[in-house]
């Protein structure tokens, strides 16, 4: 099997011949491959005929992360910087839709973790002016669906809701009022995008443990992070939901700062084996692989992972 094939496995709830691997981002790719993600300013001076050239280089990078990491789903964008709008995911889907999944971000469709400058005036209308916020949550959420729509229509295989749920020792509101502000919200996005024929996962760092129930309720389809430094235990999120959720991730990304081979390899046990039993599982880190990192700890992680990635 390869890659795509894997991940639909996966989401069908069958068991591959191997667990699919894949990350969200992919930060290191000067180190593994001297070269560069295009960057607005980037293509902002380019001429038009060096905005095609890199372009090329963006579609070059995926070749060179799917070849030697084996990932089997991508991330592509409905635009580069604001160019090539309606060109990125269809040209990605006849490059590399039959050995990866295709998906795109759709994370702004509901209420979760505010900067600082706004959290004041959030918890006001929170507690003071329910309906204005709530006038907020329709038009935020009537907003991603329009974009999945996009996103479906342009070729994406499944979308991931990436939306920051949970600090490190809770959700960023109570589970009461998530219950009333969030989650009716986020079950219309889940259906919508269920309408239109795909899979939607959600990214959610830190403690998910008070408001994972309602999440679940949603009809989501996986959840990626798993995240160990919010408490979330995959053994135990596994036992739970494992019939109805395809997990993704769980190896700890602080133990990919440092050189630490022993805590990167503990980590990745741990993670497949409790992950791995019965299928629904993607491996991953419990965030993606970020600038800064040693690529020796990227390798270090798929070393151990490869020990055990078979069925």
């Amino acid at each position: 099997m390869n890659g795509r094939q894997r991940l639909q496995a996966v989401f069908n709830g069958e068991i591959p011949d191997k667990v699919p691997h894949m990350e969200l981002v992919f930060q290191l790719e000067e180190e593994a491959f001297q070269m560069t993600w295009p960057s607005r300013e980037e293509l902002d001076c380019a001429t038009p005929r060096e905005r095609e050239r890199i372009l090329g280089r963006f579609f070059e990078i995926w070749e060179k992360i799917i070849d030697r990491y084996d990932w089997a789903g991508i991330q592509l964008p409905l635009d580069l910087g604001g160019y090539f709008a309606g060109r990125v995911i269809p040209e990605g889907v006849k490059r590399f839709g039959d050995r990866v999944m295709i998906y795109d971000f759709n994370g702004q469709g509901t209420f979760w973790m505010l900067p600082g400058s706004e959290m004041m005036e959030f918890a006001i209308k929170l507690y003071e002016r329910p309906d204005e916020l709530h006038a907020e949550a329709r038009q935020k959420r009537d907003a991603s669906i329009e974009l999945a729509k996009k996103q479906v229509d342009q070729g994406v295989d499944f979308i991931c809701i990436n939306s920051d749920y949970g600090y490190n020792q809770g959700p960023f509101v109570s589970p009461k009022k998530f219950a009333e502000i969030v989650t009716p919200y986020l079950t219309e996005i889940v259906g919508a995008i269920h309408d239109l024929g795909v899979k939607a996962i959600l990214h959610s760092d830190g403690d998910l443990r008070l408001i994972l129930d309602q999440l679940v309720s949603t009809g989501l389809d996986g959840y990626q992070s798993v995240d160990p430094q919010g408490h979330m235990d995959i053994a135990e999120v596994k036992r739970q939901y494992g019939d109805r959720l395809v997990l993704m991730g769980n190896v700890q990304a602080s133990y990919l700062q440092d050189v630490d081979d022993t805590r990167i390899r503990q980590s990745v046990r741990y993670a497949m084996t409790h992950g791995k039993p019965g299928g629904r599982f993607i491996f991953s880190s419990s965030n993606c692989i970020f600038k800064g990192m040693p690529l020796e700890n990227y390798h270090i992680m798929l070393e151990e992972y490869e020990k055990m990635a078979w069925y």
